[in-house]
C-alpha cells in the first residue's frame, strides 16, 4: 500500500471515530478550542497508557492507536492557533 492510500485510509477512520464522539451528548465538536493545552496533554498521556495496555492484553490496538493520534492532532492545532 502507498503512503498516500494509508494516509487516506487513515483520515477515514479518523472522521469516523470522530463523528461517534462528537454525536454523544455533551461533547464539543472541537475540544481543542474548550480544553487547556495542560489537559490535551494529560489527555493523550491517558491514551498512550490505554493503549499500552491493548498491545498487552491484546485489546483493540487499533481504536487506541486512533485515541492517540485524536489528541496529538487536539494538541498541535491548540499550539497552532497561537501563531495565528
Amino acid at each position: 500500500m502507498e503512503y498516500w492510500e494509508v494516509a487516506e485510509n487513515f483520515v477515514r477512520e479518523m472522521h469516523r471515530k470522530y463523528l461517534l464522539r462528537v454525536n454523544k451528548p455533551g461533547n464539543t465538536p472541537e475540544p481543542w478550542k474548550d480544553f487547556s493545552e495542560e489537559l490535551l496533554i494529560a489527555r493523550l498521556s491517558e491514551e498512550i497508557e490505554e493503549l499500552e495496555e491493548a498491545i498487552k492484553s491484546g485489546g483493540n490496538i487499533s481504536d487506541e492507536l486512533l485515541d492517540v493520534a485524536n489528541f496529538c492532532m487536539y494538541l498541535w492545532a491548540k499550539l497552532n492557533m497561537k501563531k495565528l
